[in-house]
């Protein structure tokens, strides 16, 4: 396997070519000086390094909020890239993976998501996320795509540094009670997806670390494994709240928990807690601050 990582400056393709170094698999990052948008600059790109077998696209835009305003520039990165990704795949006979979203789901059910529930997206980005699979599927159907949720990471801002940064800086800090999903580390995530690509798995999977969980028991848990590692807080009291009281641009599914079977019978193995991968991570940000 010789990787070409797409979106390799951000927190999850930052966090896949760490790994991939650690492994000793050959890969390849570019940024946005390779327009995933533009199928002449990846026609350049691939042509110029004939020994990639497999492209593993973390470029995405994120900004959920952001995207409801930014439609265009949400349609290009998130469903006109993968599909430019697709065709070169296609072409040059090269495995594929993407990394989609919990939020292609409506948030109305009441059991964890599995790959085949019907999708219904409830804002732009995640109209973008969808439409993005369905293109990419359409463009290269033997691609791999990865939905994943509550993304956090070493490199780049997520929940958990907010998080930790509001109860450093407040006595009181409020998160909404009302919206339920599963926490994933990026280093879990893109361990499982190494492993989908030296198998060659196609197809939709579901990867998150396990436990559902509240944003507002997200918080807690934040708390207490800080608080654990002699983290300076100052906050003192962490008070839920319902999303009424926390309006955003962007509506969010209030459940979009992830059933993980399908990866766990492929890989032969379960998901970590994500309370276990939390304390890896905020271990590693303590050693990465220094």
């Amino acid at each position: 396997m010789n990787v070409w990582v797409t979106g390799g400056k951000g927190m999850l393709g930052m966090t896949l070519c760490h790994l991939l170094e650690a492994e000793k698999i050959p890969y390849v990052s570019t940024g946005s000086e390779v327009d995933i948008t533009n199928i002449e600059d990846l026609h350049i790109f691939i042509s110029k390094h004939p020994e990639v077998t497999h492209i593993m696209n973390c470029a995405a835009y994120t900004q959920v909020d952001l995207a409801e305003k930014e439609i265009s520039a949400a349609y290009a990165i998130n469903v006109h890239g993968p599909l430019n990704l697709g065709t070169i795949a296609n072409e040059y006979h090269l495995h594929m993976i993407h990394f989609s979203s919990d939020y292609v789901f409506d948030g109305k059910g009441k059991t964890p998501y599995q790959e085949n529930s019907p999708c219904q997206p409830l804002n732009v980005y995640a109209q973008t996320k969808r439409a993005g699979e369905i293109m990419l599927f359409d463009e290269h159907p033997q691609a791999c795509i990865i939905r994943t949720s509550w993304l956090f990471g070493l490199y780049g801002k997520n929940f958990v540094t907010t998080m930790l940064n509001l109860m450093k800086e407040r006595d009181t800090v409020h998160v909404v009670f009302d919206q339920k999903g599963r926490p994933t580390f990026c280093d879990d995530l893109c361990r499982a997806a190494i492993a989908l690509g030296l198998a060659d798995s196609s197809g939709i999977f579901h990867f998150a670390n396990e436990g559902a969980v509240s944003w507002y028991a997200f918080a807690l848990g934040i708390a207490e494994e800080a608080k654990r590692l002699h983290i300076p807080l100052k906050v003192s009291a962490i008070e839920p709240i319902p999303s009424v009281k926390y309006p955003t641009p962007a509506k969010r599914p209030a459940y979009s928990v992830l059933n993980t079977s399908k990866i766990e019978s492929v890989l032969q193995y379960r998901p970590r807690k994500w309370k276990e991968a939390l304390s890896d991570y905020l271990q590693q940000l303590i050693i990465f601050k220094r």
